[in-house]
């Protein structure tokens, strides 16, 4: 389990991808401090190396920093875009281990996530992001699924989906641990060492900008390798901007793609889930245990903070 984070904990901010707005990081750090929180900012913010925030050494050198520094608590990404698979082989797992701390993050942060869980074991939050929902103006929505959840004393966060607008493509009960983030990030990783199984799991998924023959390929991707025929039970998320322009008669649209991959699975599914790359999102804990009930419409996440007794 994690480290809990509190009111007036330090956040270390870095950017292990792409390099920050920085009118937008500026923002988002204001957005922290005004919430009550101590802000360590990593080096890689005021880094760049072409669409980096510096190159992978520096990079990988920030997120090394924040998991050693005692003083800080927990650690929001300022953004994702692309870059952490590149020195994913290189991280310091037994650091991270020995200093268990919350890790935020969506969208690239992804491969450093499952990553973590497969050599630590350590849970971490697919959530809001310093440069991107803090600097751009946080829903009300998101706020309040992000603090809910990381300053939650019980066991459990329970999320109702007949209030928020998930739809049900396949009724039943499922339990398993939560696995997953941005769906090309995970076919990216997937034959490397550091991508966690997902027997028994319950996928959740979403993609932005990513034409829909690729999201074709990459949900072919994941049933060839096995992993759609393995997991419990499956959330989907949002697919921004991802169906055919209008006019293209050729490209599959995405509410197709669903139906093909996932309507004959033997299993729960949720999609039109309120998670992915929009601003209003519920963030998910990857590496803790879900419960998908579509008779009591309710997904139940468990605390990756919560530490019985």
């Amino acid at each position: 389990m994690l480290n809990p984070v509190k009111p007036d904990s330090t956040i270390g901010v870095i950017a292990p991808a792409y390099a920050p707005v920085p009118e937008r990081l500026e923002r988002g750090i204001r957005y922290l401090k005004e919430k009550g929180f101590r802000v360590a900012e990593g080096r890689s913010l005021a880094a760049k190396k072409g669409h980096f925030a510096g190159d992978d050494q520096l990079r990988l050198d920030d997120l090394h920093r924040m998991y050693a520094d005692p003083e800080v608590d927990a650690i929001i990404c300022a953004r994702g875009g692309w870059g952490c698979l590149r020195y994913v082989d290189r991280i310091d797992f037994d650091l991270i281990r020995n200093n268990p701390k919350l890790l935020t993050g969506y969208s690239d942060i992804t491969t450093l996530q499952l990553a973590i869980l497969k050599e630590t074991g350590l849970p971490s939050l697919s959530g809001p992001m310093v440069a991107v929902e803090m600097g751009l103006g946080i829903p009300a929505f998101t706020e309040r699924h992000f603090f809910n959840q990381i300053f939650n004393k019980e066991p459990q966060y329970t999320f109702n989906l007949h209030e928020n607008g998930a739809d049900v493509l396949n009724n039943g009960r499922a339990e398993g641990i939560l696995k997953g983030g941005c769906l090309s990030l995970i076919a990216s990783q997937l034959g490397t060492p550091f991508q966690p199984g997902f027997e028994d799991a319950v996928l959740f998924i979403e993609d932005v900008g990513e034409s829909s023959y690729k999201i074709d390929r990459f949900l072919a991707q994941l049933k060839q390798s096995g992993i759609l025929h393995s997991v419990r039970g499956v959330i989907l998320g949002e697919f921004l901007d991802c169906d055919p322009e209008p006019g293209d008669m050729e490209s599959s649209k995405i509410d197709d793609l669903i139906h093909d991959f996932f309507g004959d699975l033997p299993v729960p599914v949720l999609y039109n889930f309120p998670y992915g790359h929009s601003l209003k999102k519920i963030s998910i804990p990857l590496g803790v245990q879900a419960t998908i009930d579509t008779n009591t419409g309710q997904v139940v996440f468990g605390n990756p903070f919560y530490k019985a007794g």
